[in-house]
């Protein structure tokens, strides 16, 4: 038995790349604690592993006398006389735990033992080679779901993807590969340790850098991102060299790098604008793609401000269910209501009169 364990040590420490050492000091200390109850309570036991010979010994180890005063560190030399005829009173004499007796406790401490250490040491190996990635990108198939939690096999390990952590555009099928930013990485758990996004603003500022070389380069900035996941995002960039245009740095050629952007989220919009320290031009800007008029600053301190646009853009300016209002609203960090042109001509009309 203890041979086949030893072996077994071997052959899971070669599969998994764990050092057999982790194993050893496992399988050791299992033993010294079932095998007291062997032996008379406080007797020091000791264990010794042959690794080469694939040999386990469970032992203690007590001096031969005539008259036995302490059971624990003393042996009558009758007694040890039938485990060694060859001692005499006063040497030290090991006592062994039966083969038999060592082999079903091993058994019974084995397997526990084995896959404890092999889950705590590849729990260790995820955590240190995804925990320095938390906020990038990853890629992995799906293996399953579980409860509508989406299971992502990795080359290490599993991601989980709950439900809130998904756009409602997102539907995928066992097999598929996909991305997701990593968000958090647990240390230990009883289920996967990385917790992956697809539903966080910077999912997209990571697809922006792995399309876009001027952004992961640092010419081209991202200002802010305001994001209704599966329905619209806006993007406000500026470049810190005046001869790249950011607006055209994201958009690509033909609009080839935006367009890769929203493919990865499943055809949400994404509008790219120029961020202006002018908060009015800012404004206008966000507000696309509706006409703006004009933009006047009602309230600097607490961030309010008055758009008019033509009539026609109103909606827009709006949006389905006021998305683009408010996803503006969000990317400017400014509090915009809107009037459309034929309201203004309207008061101005009345004030004349």
């Amino acid at each position: 038995m203890a041979e086949d364990l030893l072996k077994s040590i071997k052959q899971m420490s070669k599969e998994r790349g764990i050092s057999p050492d982790i194993f050893y000091t496992a399988i050791e200390e299992a033993l010294l604690t079932v095998s007291q109850k062997y032996f008379e309570e406080g007797t020091d036991v000791q264990v010794e592993i042959d690794k080469e010979k694939g040999q386990i010994q469970v032992f203690t180890t007590k001096i031969i006398v005539r008259n036995v005063k302490d059971p624990v560190s003393e042996i009558d030399w009758k007694e040890a006389l039938k485990l060694n005829p060859e001692v005499r009173e006063g040497d030290e004499i090991k006592i062994f735990l039966p083969g038999e007796t060592l082999g079903r406790i091993a058994a019974q401490s084995a397997k526990h033992i084995i896959m404890n250490k092999v889950l705590q040491a590849e729990q260790q190996r995820i955590y240190e080679k995804y925990f320095p990635l938390t906020g990038t990108l990853l890629s992995g198939e799906i293996r399953r779901k579980e409860k509508d939690n989406l299971i992502v096999g990795l080359e290490i390990g599993e991601a989980i993807l709950p439900p809130k952590e998904l756009s409602p555009k997102d539907a995928f099928n066992r097999g598929e590969i996909i991305k997701f930013l990593i968000k958090r990485v647990f240390s230990e758990g009883n289920g996967p340790l990385i917790l992956g996004s697809r539903y966080m603003n910077d999912f997209v500022l990571e697809l922006i850098k792995k399309e876009v070389p001027e952004v992961s380069e640092g010419i081209v900035k991202i200002f802010s991102i305001s994001r209704e996941p599966g329905t619209k995002t806006k993007v406000a960039v500026y470049s810190t060299d005046k001869s790249v245009d950011p607006v055209g740095a994201i958009v690509g050629m033909s609009g080839n790098r935006v367009l890769s952007v929203s493919k990865e989220l499943q055809g949400e919009r994404i509008d790219v604008i120029a961020w202006s320290n002018s908060p009015e031009r800012f404004i206008a800007s966000a507000l696309t793609p509706a006409e703006v008029l004009k933009v006047i600053i009602t309230d600097q301190e607490n961030c309010k401000a008055e758009v008019a646009v033509s009539a026609e853009s109103l909606s827009s300016a709006i949006g389905k269910k006021g998305i683009n209002i408010k996803l503006a609203s969000k990317l400017t960090q400014w509090n915009i209501q809107l009037t459309n042109e034929m309201e203004n001509k309207t008061e101005t009309n009345q004030k004349k009169l």
